[in-house]
């Protein structure tokens, strides 16, 4: 049974799953410089070689200016002292 372009089912799944694999690259690296892993690995998924590049180019978060956004966010009372110290640990590990 022909199912895209000529490929039999087995060669389309074959290359999905390379396809999904792949995208974990770009997803890794993203995670690593602080950004969302499953962001990434959707874009990945659909624009691997794209995603890749943006990936290595990306500057790492400033960890340090978003703890302080989030200690700002604690001291006008828009989040609580658990709220807080649930983004620090997040950050931080």
């Amino acid at each position: 049974m022909k199912v895209l372009n000529g490929l039999d089912a087995g060669s389309t799944l074959f290359i999905l799953i390379i396809l999904l694999l792949l995208a974990v690259i770009p997803a890794r690296i993203a995670a690593k410089k602080g950004y969302s892993f499953a962001g990434f690995y959707i874009f990945g998924v659909f624009f691997w070689l794209i995603a890749l590049i943006v990936a290595l180019v990306l500057k790492p978060k400033d960890v340090s200016q978003e703890l302080l956004n989030y200690k700002k966010l604690l001291d006008q009372g828009v989040i609580t002292q658990e709220e807080f110290n649930q983004k620090r640990n997040q950050l931080l590990k």
